[in-house]
């Protein structure tokens, strides 16, 4: 199965060059730890997953306001979040595919490549939302007609999901090459990944359930992230690395094999 070989492929490649994996993104993540771990040092764990919201008190309005502190400091983490994958993302697409390696511990911030690599996730983002919104809207009618109870709304979650998998796997191919500097339309990533919608739901679901299964030893802890504190949020932040860096992956076996036919 070809989904399950690029899966494979992916992980391989990420165990193998684990000391690449970690001078491409070691530095840039270590930013967001730190100011991850800043935030919940000074909010605690609680305030932070709450987003500092409490329960509303109509005698005192105020005291459901988050602290404006919070509210910035949250905001700053995630627009750190956002920027230091992208810049891992880049950076892990580069080395697969042009071998290029960073020289020291710092990897090379790739400034172009990173917007570009924004404005097209997001472009991808939002026609994967319009078309999931679409299936909703002309499936969820009938659905809710023919099917009784919650049972249509799980099937109709089930159905937007699998198209949304599709569509997403099948553009964001594309992002591979935005990385490396590669003209590539929309129209040449769908006829790139054409007659293989089953290969991309599979390493789509692969890399999710992998993803969910690096979250359960603290899926076990009966009280939440609470229950461990900074340790649970710096295992989290670890998760999400190695999550981070295999999802990236499977998407750039996903364009080696089918857009530059390398071999998984």
């Amino acid at each position: 199965m070809l989904g399950w070989r690029l899966f494979v492929r992916a992980l391989t490649l990420l165990i193998d060059n684990i000391g690449v994996a970690l001078r491409v993104s070691l530095v840039p993540y270590a930013l967001v730890v730190a100011a991850t771990l800043w935030l919940v040092s000074s909010y605690g764990v609680e305030g932070l997953t709450s987003g500092g919201a409490v329960t509303f008190d109509p005698a005192n309005p105020d005291a459901a306001m988050p602290e404006s502190g919070l509210v910035f400091g949250t905001f700053l983490v995630s627009a750190l979040s956002v920027i230091v994958t992208l810049w891992i993302a880049v950076g892990w697409h580069r080395f697969v595919l042009l071998d290029e390696r960073p020289a020291g511990v710092m990897p090379r911030f790739h400034g172009g490549r990173v917007l570009a690599y924004l404005g097209w996730s997001i472009l991808i983002g939002l026609l994967v939302a319009l078309v999931a919104f679409a299936v909703s809207m002309l499936f969820g009618v009938v659905l809710i007609t023919l099917v009784p109870g919650g049972l249509a709304g799980l099937l109709l979650g089930a159905a937007s999901l699998f198209v949304s998998m599709i569509l997403f796997y099948r553009l964001a191919v594309k992002l591979p090459a935005v990385a490396i500097g590669r003209e590539m339309t929309f129209g040449e990533a769908w006829a790139a990944t054409r007659g293989h919608s089953g290969t991309v739901v599979v390493l789509a679901l692969l890399t999710v359930a992998f993803s969910i299964l690096l979250q359960v030893p603290t899926m076990l802890d009966g009280g939440g992230v609470g229950g461990f504190g900074a340790v649970t949020v710096l295992y989290q932040l670890v998760v999400q690395w190695f999550a981070t860096l295999l999802g990236v992956g499977t998407l750039t076996a996903l364009y080696g094999h089918l857009v530059e036919g390398r071999p998984v």
